[in-house]
């Protein structure tokens, strides 16, 4: 199984680009893959939500930041620089189990992980949370066989408040699709009081997902060419076409 870290911040459409290639890939017969990865600022709504529902868009519009559409569901996120994202990719999901099952497996996982750095930290449902603030949430995409699991992490403080470009964290949100489920958010920094280094984080995760598949992880520098030439079209088309981004 490969593990490919890569910390220096990309635009957030290759992002979520790299990882619908790297699921088709694996349904494909690919290669199964752990990538930790950071982007630009971008908001990103789950595949199923109004957009309208979810983003202060004058906000994001006067800030440059995109507003993009993700192939998973869940609910709507501020990706930045200091928010690390963990994306694990399996040709066979099903030995995970159904959907609860995995958000209890990666979020324990991850939790674990963490738990030298902060030993408050904890996993509920896709939640990770420090005490009752939100410090990471996971969505999936299942197609076939194939499962794709991400969460984020706060790992450095937020750029922006929260409640000026999510919607969510406002009072009276009334979503006409599908919600987000707002909470206090804090990052790893401001929790245990230091600085958390991005590599701090991101070092005590290979081992611990490595552990929880029972599977040995690899280290790639990058995807193969196959997979970054699909992810660069999807980029390029998909994620940058108004209609997939704003389609709900």
């Amino acid at each position: 199984m490969r593990l490919v870290i890569n910390l220096a911040p990309v635009d957030p459409r290759l992002g979520l680009a790299i990882d619908e290639a790297l699921l088709e890939s694996v349904r494909a017969g690919g290669r199964d893959a752990a990538r930790l990865w950071v982007t630009r600022p971008a908001v990103i709504v789950g595949r199923s939500q109004a957009v309208e529902d979810e983003v202060d868009a004058g906000f994001a519009a006067e800030r440059g930041i995109p507003v993009l559409r993700r192939t998973s569901g869940g609910g709507a996120v501020y990706h930045y620089p200091g928010n690390l994202n963990v994306s694990i990719v399996l040709r066979d999901g099903r030995r995970i189990g159904p959907v609860r099952d995995a958000f209890r497996l990666f979020g324990a996982t991850v939790a674990a992980a963490l738990s030298g750095i902060c030993p408050r930290i904890s996993s509920e449902e896709n939640d990770l949370l420090i005490d009752d603030a939100k410090v990471g949430g996971a969505a999936q995409a299942r197609r076939g066989d194939a499962l794709l699991y991400h969460t984020t992490l706060l790992v450095e403080p937020v750029d922006v408040p929260m409640d000026r470009i999510l919607r969510a964290m406002r009072p009276g949100y009334r979503p006409t699709r599908v919600a987000s489920r707002p909470r206090p958010t804090i990052s790893l920094t401001e929790a245990v009081g230091r600085e958390v280094l991005m590599r701090e984080a991101s070092e005590t995760l290979g081992p611990a997902i490595s552990g929880a598949l029972g599977r040995p992880l690899v280290a790639s520098a990058d995807f193969d060419p196959a997979e970054l030439g699909r992810a660069q079209r999807l980029a390029a088309g998909k994620y940058d076409d108004p209609g997939w981004n704003r389609s709900r």
